[in-house]
């Protein structure tokens, strides 16, 4: 499945091992019942393995048959163009001042070279994501790939980091979040997922990153 250019990040085995199965089926049968699930994997500091486990679990549901998109929701720190060994392009951060009709999302979407999974990397980073995040072109994108995809899955910011996260988790069918074995302590977990229920989105998992 993977190949000498896809980024170590990814490999055979983390996606088909059981860990990552496991993660795919709970997640799926939570979310079934949403049309297009949109899925926020956060944190509550950065560090913790987010985009690790957002890779991977976006991986293990293409190898499962699913169209899947993978989409940088972390604009502070972009990582996945190079994750995938992806061309610089403009990516999600040219959607700032773009007006509605103007939203075009096959510029943005490029596919991996896992068969069935896209990418939607950030671009260059941007100094105030939320003027993305909580624009009506961010929305119309979402809308656009709800229409290609069977799962989109957003590697966004930690909830401690930025606020940013919020914004992601309104528009998202579920929030899972990502805490390292030897990461943070337990009650700025439990604080991040406080502010997930905060913000009326649905928690449909925690996972515990022990890569």
């Amino acid at each position: 499945m993977t190949n000498a250019n896809t980024h170590q990040f990814i490999s055979d085995e983390s996606v088909s091992g059981q860990e990552f199965r496991t993660l795919r089926n709970n997640i799926a049968l939570q979310v079934s019942r949403d049309d297009i699930p949109v899925l926020l994997m956060t944190s509550a500091t950065s560090g913790e393995g987010k985009s690790y486990v957002a890779a991977n679990l976006a991986a293990s549901f293409a190898t499962e048959g699913k169209r899947t998109l993978l989409v940088e929701g972390n604009l502070h720190r972009p990582i996945l163009a190079s994750v995938f060994d992806l061309k610089a392009q403009d990516g999600l951060a040219s959607l700032v001042d773009v007006a509605l009709e103007s939203v075009d999302v096959d510029k943005l979407v490029v596919d991996t070279k896992i068969n069935r999974l896209a990418v939607a990397v950030a671009g260059e980073s941007l100094a105030d994501p939320a003027q993305l995040l909580a624009s009506a072109a961010f929305k119309e994108f979402l809308q656009q790939v709800k229409t290609k995809f069977d799962i989109i899955v957003i590697d966004g910011p930690a909830m401690a980091d930025a606020s940013e996260a919020g914004l992601i988790a309104e528009l998202a069918s579920g929030v899972v979040v990502v805490a390292k074995a030897d990461g943070p302590s337990k009650r700025l977990v439990k604080q991040t997922i406080a502010q997930v229920r905060d913000l009326n989105a649905e928690l449909v998992g925690t996972v515990l990153n022990q890569a």
